[in-house]
């Protein structure tokens, strides 16, 4: 009779509870019920960021479903607990049970292991699992997107962390699983093109929108899914190692994903970070494989001071390990035996979500251009969205000319724009070099700098020559300039333009669809400096709706365009 009972309560399990990652015979004929428990939210309504997956993390989270791939969970534990936090995600309390003795059994101490009760329908919390955001108002917030499997269980469980963790949590329109999204941590994130399958509703342009709206994305950069793979997600053949270091998959000539990923690779070099500075690539070699769930050693996990990857008893598992280690020397590289997984469609990223640290600094600036100015002052805006209190004498750039030594000039709040901060680099001569860079710390003891990777990367532009007079005839490239803020804005942007000679200058605002919206202005003007403000009403005066906007701005010789947020 116990056996029978034993029987029988595993046959439960296995069929009514853990699921592949790829969807089911009888889900299949569910896919109108995608979503369908999903909340849909306002977006956070002001500037966010995402942080990568590379920065300091609080803990990890992991739903535990007891005997499957239990020795894969078992070491990622191993390796969790030592240096940060792990929550559990558990069916009952009897499986709460079952896995605290097996972890015990195996010499992994509880101290750090935090266990939820909560229903769910399987282990791939990559997908369903917690975006956390950095907000302006100083605090988290979750993103949840739309998982794009019929299993509303797993769909809430952003929502559960939100409420017992009490962060706000911000439904996105978006059908996205988080194993095809990757962020740099500075707004700009990664996608295969399966984001475009999943959402027919919305065109590029749109999901770019929202993107930008609930996750705080400037940049989003979707490239081709690969060949024959299943799932399409980007965390196969990608990973983000830090703000600059992009590792790419690497198949042998004569493969179905040999080109692919090579093209894949070269359009990642040819893009840029919101700092300015260009992505590089190291490739990582594939096993062989035509499986539709091929092995992979880029579905690793960053958990703070370690990278724990994925290892497949394959003859390539020695590279894997030493190419991590030659990317990341401030590394230790942990290889886990994930063998168990074969075939399953995913490994230790797919069965992991970061929560990021609850001790933040992000600064958001960009960087200054080169300038015709030899006057004025140069202004340096950043905004800085922070756990705690910032030291008020911490919050500084530092400058030099050309070769010689660093000064500083402190950068103050601006009145009125919260969270924004601006401070000024005196005037130079023409052709001088101007080098700098921000740092702020604040009382959790987080120091930040921006650029991040100070002082390998620095700021800098040139100050031309003032060569521009009414008896030189002699062409110089015109090199006016421009910014938006607030943006996001709520009520009023501003356009400020420095103009170095007399032009026309026009700002044109389209919308999404590549429609005008408004001339904000059309006229001549000399040089100087000007603050052109439009209150996201259009040319018949109705106040826009909410979503992105981009506007060109128009002079004798150059055009410039951008992207802007309008959050009521």
């Amino acid at each position: 009779m116990l056996s029978i009972l034993f029987i029988t309560l595993l046959f439960a399990q296995t069929t009514d509870v853990f699921l592949p990652k790829w969807m089911t015979p009888e889900e299949s004929l569910r896919i109108h019920e995608i979503g369908k428990e999903h909340i849909v939210t306002d977006p956070p309504g002001e500037w966010v960021e995402t942080p990568g997956e590379f920065e300091s993390l609080k803990g990890v989270f992991i739903t535990w479903i007891y005997g499957a791939y239990n020795s894969v969970f078992r070491e990622i534990a191993r390796e969790v607990v030592g240096v940060s936090k792990l929550y559990i995600i558990v069916g009952s309390s009897g499986e709460q049970n079952n896995i605290t003795t097996y972890l015990q059994n195996n010499g992994i101490p509880l101290d750090s292991v935090v266990f939820y009760i909560w229903p769910r329908n399987s282990v791939w919390s990559r997908d369903y699992g917690p975006w956390f955001i950095r907000k302006q108002d100083n605090n988290e917030g979750i993103v949840d997107f739309i998982y794009n499997r019929p299993r509303p269980q797993d769909d809430t469980i952003p929502w559960r962390i939100g409420q017992a963790w009490g962060i706000s949590v911000y439904g996105s329109p978006v059908e996205h699983a988080g194993g095809n999204f990757m962020v740099d941590g500075l707004g700009t994130g990664f996608a295969s093109t399966l984001i475009y399958e999943e959402n027919p509703g919305y065109s590029p342009a749109q999901i770019d929108s929202l993107m930008l709206a609930y996750s705080g994305l400037e940049q989003f950069i979707v490239l081709q899914k690969m060949n024959i793979e299943y799932t399409g997600h980007i965390d196969l053949w990608t990973k983000i190692l830090n703000d600059t270091l992009v590792m790419i998959g690497e198949y042998a000539p004569g493969h179905a994903n040999y080109t692919l990923l090579n093209q894949n690779a070269d359009s990642i070099t040819r893009c840029k970070n919101r700092e300015g500075y260009p992505y590089r690539v190291v490739r990582m070699p594939m096993p062989w494989s035509t499986s539709s769930a091929p092995p992979s050693y880029l579905n690793s996990l960053f958990v703070n001071n370690k990278v724990l990857v994925p290892l497949w008893n394959e003859p390539e598992d020695d590279t894997a390990l030493f190419i991590y280690e030659q990317a990341l020397p401030d590394h230790e590289i942990v290889g886990i035996d994930c063998s168990s997984m074969s075939g399953s469609g995913g490994a230790i990223h797919c069965i992991t979500m970061q929560a990021p640290s609850a001790k933040f600094i992000h600064i958001h600036h960009y960087p200054l251009t080169d300038t015709e100015d030899t006057l004025n002052p140069y202004r340096v805006r950043a905004q800085i969205t922070t756990s705690s209190s910032l030291f008020t004498d911490s919050i500084i750039i530092f400058y030099k000319i050309n070769s010689g030594s660093y000064n500083t000039t402190p950068l103050a709040a601006v009145i009125d724009t919260p969270g924004v901060f601006a401070g000024y680099i005196p005037a130079q001569s023409g052709g001088d070099t101007v080098y700098y860079y921000i740092l702020a710390k604040n009382t959790d003891g987080v120091r930040r700098t921006s650029p991040i990777n100070v002082p390998v990367h620095i700021y800098s532009f040139i100050v031309g020559a003032n060569v521009i007079t009414e008896e030189n005839t002699t062409s110089v490239k015109v090199r006016h300039r421009f910014s938006a803020f607030p943006n996001p804005s709520h009520r009023e942007l501003t356009f400020a333009v420095s103009l170095v000679e007399r032009t026309n200058l026009r700002i044109e605002i389209y919308n999404v669809l590549g429609q005008k919206m408004k001339v904000i202005i059309a006229k001549t003007l000399k040089s100087g400096n000007y603050d052109i403000p439009w209150d996201f009403h259009d040319d018949r005066n109705q106040e826009l709706a909410q979503g992105a906007y981009f506007y060109r701005i128009i002079t004798d010789k150059e055009v410039k365009t951008g992207k802007i947020l309008f959050i009521k």
